[in-house]
């Protein structure tokens, strides 16, 4: 090899094929092996991202339609498992899927779905407390039950424990059912029949 940068006293048979490779690996496309540069990285290998980061599954990766949509939750993965059980973890995974204007209200108020019993047992407060509603847009779209289903169970993984959906919105209108609230809206006097559901 004419051009060697070896010094002569080294310049042997093993040394060589050493500098050949080194020569060799310098002249070679590395960006495949950056898997970490989630905007370049090939798309067969953001799958195995997501399983490594965790956003498998319903923690996300279901939801995710689109490759760039894969890609920008593998890159919020590590943030979000930081805020996981606070309500900007549930908003920000939902946006990361396709839901940037979803909404969440705490402890709304009660409703009448037949679970409470007017036995003196409990307190009608006005709010119900752990519970939450999201709210995915202001106006009215197009949703399939098996779509809402992967919602819900998107937001019971990045939701805390303690906490629990009691409904999920369009706008207005309930994708559970149309529950009655307790929301000093309704008078008790015979007019209104608490059944359960809300006929909008």
């Amino acid at each position: 090899m004419p051009d060697s940068l070896l010094p002569i006293a080294i310049r042997d048979e093993r040394f060589l094929a050493f500098e050949a490779v080194a020569e060799r690996l310098s002249t070679m496309d590395l960006q495949p092996l950056a898997v970490y540069d989630i905007d370049a990285v090939t798309a067969e290998a953001l799958y195995d991202l997501a399983d490594q980061f965790n956003v498998l599954g319903l923690r996300g990766w279901t939801l995710a339609g689109t490759e760039a949509q894969r890609r920008a939750l593998i890159k919020e993965a590590i943030a979000l498992h930081r805020v996981a059980g606070t309500p900007y973890s549930v908003r920000r995974a939902m946006a990361l899927v396709g839901y940037p204007n979803a909404t969440i209200t705490e402890n709304p108020g009660l409703r009448f779905d037949g679970s409470w019993s007017f036995n003196g047992t409990r307190q009608f407060s006005g709010v119900s407390y752990g519970g939450f509603i999201v709210t995915l847009d202001p106006q009215q779209s197009a949703v399939s039950a098996a779509l809402v289903t992967l919602i819900v169970a998107l937001i019971n993984e990045w939701k805390n424990a303690r906490s629990y959906l009691i409904d999920l919105r369009i706008g207005s209108i309930s994708l559970f059912s149309n529950l009655q609230l307790h929301d000093g809206l309704w008078s008790f006097n015979g007019s209104q029949t608490f059944d359960g559901e809300r006929n909008i």
